[in-house]
C-alpha cells in the first residue's frame, strides 16, 4: 500500500511536467513550420514579385510546394496553418482584427493555451492575436516588409 501512495505522488509530480513538455514542444514544432512557411513565400515574392493568392487553412498556396521542405504538412496535432493574403481586404478597409498585416502565415487551434505557447516562442517577427484561435505572423503591411 505505501509502495502504490508513492508511486501515485511521483506520478502526481512527474505526469503535469510530461505534459507542458510536450504542449511545449508541439508548439516549437509550429512556430519552425511557420517560419518554414514564411521563407517560402518570400522566395516566392522574390520570384514572382508578386505574394500568392489566398489559400484555405490547411492548404498549400499555389506556387510555394517548390519552397517548402519535403513532407511539410500545414495539419499539426492540434493546430492548423493558414497562409492569409489581406492585401484586397485592406483596400475595402476590412483589415482582419484592425491589423496591419497584408500577408501572414497563421496558426488556428482551438486551445488558446497552445497559441500563447507559441505566442511567446515568436521572437523575430510580428505576431498578432487576430481571434481567440487565430494567431497570424506577419510577412508583410501596406508599407511594405
Amino acid at each position: 500500500m505505501i509502495a502504490l501512495t508513492i508511486v501515485g505522488i511521483l506520478a502526481a509530480i512527474a505526469l503535469p511536467g510530461y505534459f507542458a513538455f510536450i504542449q511545449n514542444t508541439r508548439a516549437a514544432q509550429a512556430v519552425a513550420q511557420l517560419q518554414a512557411l514564411r521563407a517560402a513565400v518570400y522566395l516566392y515574392y522574390g520570384d514572382l514579385g508578386r505574394w500568392p493568392r489566398e489559400a484555405p487553412a490547411g492548404y498549400v498556396p499555389l506556387g510555394v510546394q517548390q519552397n517548402l521542405p519535403k513532407n511539410f504538412s500545414f495539419v499539426g496535432k492540434g493546430y492548423v496553418l493558414d497562409y492569409d493574403n489581406w492585401i484586397a481586404l485592406h483596400r475595402m478597409g476590412q483589415a482582419p482584427n484592425g491589423t496591419s498585416t497584408v500577408v501572414g502565415v497563421s496558426v488556428i487551434s482551438r486551445d488558446p493555451r497552445f497559441l500563447e505557447r507559441v505566442d511567446r516562442l515568436v521572437r523575430d517577427a510580428t505576431f498578432t492575436k487576430i481571434s481567440r484561435t487565430k494567431y497570424t505572423l506577419e510577412i508583410a503591411t501596406m508599407d511594405g516588409f
